[in-house]
Protein backbone atom coordinates (compact mmCIF):
# COMPACT_ATOMS: atom_id res chain seq x y z
CA UNK A 1 0.00 0.00 0.00
CA UNK A 2 1.39 3.39 -1.03
CA UNK A 3 0.90 5.66 2.24
CA UNK A 4 0.88 9.80 1.97
CA UNK A 5 4.53 11.50 2.60
CA UNK A 6 3.08 13.20 5.95
CA UNK A 7 1.89 9.44 7.27
CA UNK A 8 5.38 8.30 6.23
CA UNK A 9 6.74 10.86 8.21
CA UNK A 10 5.01 10.54 11.27
CA UNK A 11 5.96 7.28 11.63
CA UNK A 12 9.24 7.47 10.87
CA UNK A 13 10.89 7.64 14.15
CA UNK A 14 13.61 6.31 16.34
CA UNK A 15 12.80 3.30 18.94
CA UNK A 16 11.95 4.08 22.01
CA UNK A 17 9.93 7.27 21.07
CA UNK A 18 8.35 8.84 24.17
CA UNK A 19 5.38 9.98 22.26
CA UNK A 20 4.91 6.87 20.61
CA UNK A 21 5.11 5.47 23.61
CA UNK A 22 2.99 7.46 25.78
CA UNK A 23 0.27 6.75 22.78
CA UNK A 24 0.70 3.17 23.11
CA UNK A 25 0.33 3.18 27.34
CA UNK A 26 -3.07 5.53 26.54
CA UNK A 27 -4.22 2.89 24.43
CA UNK A 28 -3.80 0.18 26.03
CA UNK A 29 -4.89 1.89 29.30
CA UNK A 30 -8.42 2.59 27.18
CA UNK A 31 -8.90 -0.25 26.19
CA UNK A 32 -8.70 -2.28 29.80
CA UNK A 33 -11.18 0.86 31.24
CA UNK A 34 -13.86 0.15 28.53
CA UNK A 35 -13.76 -3.99 28.84
CA UNK A 36 -13.98 -3.48 32.36
CA UNK A 37 -16.91 -1.35 32.08
CA UNK A 38 -18.53 -3.95 29.88
CA UNK A 39 -17.97 -6.88 31.76
CA UNK A 40 -19.09 -4.71 35.39
CA UNK A 41 -22.38 -5.83 36.97
CA UNK A 42 -23.16 -2.20 36.81
CA UNK A 43 -23.67 -2.16 33.40
CA UNK A 44 -26.72 -3.91 31.44
CA UNK A 45 -27.97 -4.06 27.92
CA UNK A 46 -26.67 -2.03 25.81
CA UNK A 47 -24.64 -0.56 27.89
CA UNK A 48 -22.38 -3.58 27.75
CA UNK A 49 -22.66 -3.70 23.95
CA UNK A 50 -21.80 0.11 23.53
CA UNK A 51 -18.55 -0.32 25.63
CA UNK A 52 -17.68 -3.77 24.41
CA UNK A 53 -17.98 -2.35 20.89
CA UNK A 54 -15.61 0.87 21.99
CA UNK A 55 -13.29 -1.70 23.32
CA UNK A 56 -12.97 -3.08 19.92
CA UNK A 57 -12.44 -0.37 18.07
CA UNK A 58 -9.69 0.94 20.47
CA UNK A 59 -8.00 -2.34 19.74
CA UNK A 60 -8.74 -1.98 16.06
CA UNK A 61 -7.05 1.09 16.07
CA UNK A 62 -3.78 0.27 18.18
CA UNK A 63 -3.75 -2.50 15.59
CA UNK A 64 -3.96 0.10 12.62
CA UNK A 65 -1.55 2.22 13.44
CA UNK A 66 1.25 0.02 14.58
CA UNK A 67 0.87 -2.35 11.77
CA UNK A 68 1.16 1.26 9.70
CA UNK A 69 4.28 1.81 11.74
CA UNK A 70 5.81 -1.55 11.22
CA UNK A 71 4.67 -1.22 7.34
CA UNK A 72 7.13 2.60 7.44
CA UNK A 73 9.64 0.87 9.07
CA UNK A 74 9.09 -2.12 6.12
CA UNK A 75 9.37 1.03 3.69
CA UNK A 76 12.68 2.50 5.04
CA UNK A 77 14.60 -0.91 5.03
CA UNK A 78 14.10 -1.61 8.88
CA UNK A 79 13.00 -4.40 10.91
CA UNK A 80 9.35 -4.23 12.45
CA UNK A 81 8.99 -3.96 16.10
CA UNK A 82 7.80 -6.31 18.47
CA UNK A 83 5.38 -5.63 20.75
CA UNK A 84 5.08 -7.62 24.69
CA UNK A 85 2.84 -10.15 24.08
CA UNK A 86 1.11 -9.29 27.22
CA UNK A 87 0.16 -6.06 26.61
CA UNK A 88 -3.58 -5.62 25.35
CA UNK A 89 -4.83 -5.31 22.53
Amino acid sequence: MSLPQEIISGFTFEKDNPTWKAILMLLDASIEAEAADALSKDNKGEDRAWHSGRTASLISFKDIIINTRNEVLADIGKPPEQYDSGEIG
